[in-house]
């Protein structure tokens, strides 16, 4: 039983690294930052 949970969990790895892009950290910072923004708060830069 503990194998096949095993093998689900990795099957999830793989599918959830397959869908990243190639400039998923970009993407994950500017959605921070216009968050960030949106809170009243702006960083200089």
């Amino acid at each position: 039983m503990s194998e096949e949970k095993k093998q689900v969990t990795e099957e999830k790895e793989q599918e959830t690294t397959q869908e990243l892009s190639e400039t998923w950290a970009q993407d994950a910072l500017a959605d921070l930052e216009d968050w960030i923004e949106e809170q009243g708060i702006y960083i200089r830069q």
